[in-house]
């Protein structure tokens, strides 16, 4: 489909930075209602770090039709228009309750996602994620997402221009999962829930659509949503695999947020690096 003027400046947007932040697309008292349904299976769950609601749950609890809105459809098109989820969950982060991985990891947290299929599509696209926040995000601390945008092959550094991505529940935002990225330790006792879409080229090798949780969900839909069918894979690996998501566009768009390109990386030293290896491996010695 040819895209309007509009549509054309998204991905351009995109296309530059790798990085989509919209403006409110959720209502608090929607994130409210979310968080209510949300409540009772997380509290069953809350012996798991973190703790997961998959798709199929988030479907039967209406959810995510809500969720993947006519206008997050067409920004998802306008990038793909071949889009299939490879995930899709909601998660609940106890930080006071697991270990810290951004501590102890080489570089504070920051790392690209799996680079395989390491191809572009025939439409030049690549794979990209969603978030959304459905608890406050205020300050960095709280578990602020970090993105270095437009920086997708070059080496990780300290002192290159980052976005430190905060902001009230219903903040959402979408972004090359090419790019460097972290997602920041809360050390608040508050428990953080994130929505988690992650998307991919129709057609590309694709484990996760059959599982049990995405057959589920196909199920669940029944056909009845062609557009919702189309991204769990009802068109997957077949001789319509590159047939275009059964969606018609018609110009309803998220208003986009610019882009705080304020905060700066800083990557430990390899002195620094070293020096946290050998006090993990004395912590675990000890029992700590």
């Amino acid at each position: 489909m040819k895209l309007d003027k509009r549509e054309l400046s998204l991905q351009t947007i995109y296309l530059k930075h790798g990085l989509l932040t919209f403006q409110t697309m959720y209502s608090q008292k929607t994130i409210d209602r979310w968080n209510h349904l949300l409540d009772p299976i997380f509290q069953s769950r809350k012996s798991e770090e973190p703790s997961y609601v998959q798709s199929n749950e988030l479907l039967d609890l209406g959810i995510l039709n809500e969720v993947i809105s006519t206008k997050l459809l067409s920004a998802i098109t306008v990038l793909d228009p071949c889009p299939v989820l490879f995930q899709c969950h909601c998660m609940e982060i106890d930080w006071n309750h697991i270990t810290s991985n951004t501590y102890y990891s080489d570089f504070d947290g920051w790392h690209r996602d799996h680079r395989d299929p390491n191809i572009k599509s025939v439409y030049g696209c690549r794979p990209f994620s969603i978030y959304i926040y459905l608890t406050d995000v205020k300050h960095t601390s709280d578990g602020a997402f970090e993105i270095i945008p437009g920086y997708e092959t070059g080496p990780l550094e300290s002192n290159l221009n980052c976005c430190n991505l905060t902001g009230h529940k219903g903040t959402c935002f979408l972004w090359n999962r090419d790019l460097y990225h972290r997602l920041n330790e809360h050390n608040l006792s508050i428990k953080q829930r994130i929505l988690k879409l992650s998307l991919q080229t129709n057609g590309w090798a694709n484990s996760r659509v059959q599982l049990d949780e995405f057959k589920r969900a196909r199920t669940i839909l029944n056909g009845m949503s062609p557009a919702l069918s189309y991204l769990f894979g009802s068109h997957f690996n077949n001789n319509l695999s590159i047939k275009t998501i059964p969606f018609t566009r018609k110009g309803d768009l998220p208003q986009l947020k610019p882009l705080d390109y304020s905060a700066k990386t800083e990557i430990p030293s390899k002195a620094s690096i070293m020096l946290r290896k050998f006090k993990n491996k004395v912590d675990k010695a000890l029992g700590f």
